[in-house]
């Protein structure tokens, strides 16, 4: 489901490596891409996710919303794609994390999706709704 707005650059297109972070290692099962509109397509089939547009949208940008599957195929985690502003937004049970400033995704194929600062902090949401953050 991608969207013509934004910088073109392709699902799984590799992003230039923003200053001090550097590239997942060659050879790696991490591939970095840019955060843009085209990365909710890779970002919900990593997850497994479902994929809509959110019932809320930004003027001129597309905002995307995941439903992650827990156990039994329940939602887990709710993932909020903000990419022209470069936020993520995750919801699992109580807890709701805002996490701004993303400078690339890593994606592990049918394992996660690491949203990274270039500071080093990152938001990893995995499959069945696990969320770690180091902030």
């Amino acid at each position: 489901m991608t969207d013509p707005d934004g910088p073109a650059s392709g699902p799984g297109a590799d992003a230039d490596g923003p200053a001090g972070l550097p590239p997942p290692p060659v050879g790696s099962r991490v591939q970095r891409i840019r955060y843009d509109v085209h990365a909710a397509d890779l970002i919900a089939e990593t997850l497994n996710a479902s994929l809509e547009r959110a019932p809320f949208q930004l003027p001129g940008a597309t905002v995307w919303q995941l439903l992650v599957a827990g156990e039994r195929d329940r939602p887990a985690a709710l993932l909020t794609l903000w990419p022209t502003l470069r936020r993520a937004d995750v919801i699992a049970g109580p807890v709701a994390i805002v996490f701004t400033d993303i400078s690339a995704v890593d994606v592990v194929r049918d394992i996660e999706v690491q949203f990274r600062r270039g500071n080093g902090d990152y938001l990893i949401l995995a499959r069945g709704g696990k969320v770690i953050v180091r902030a």
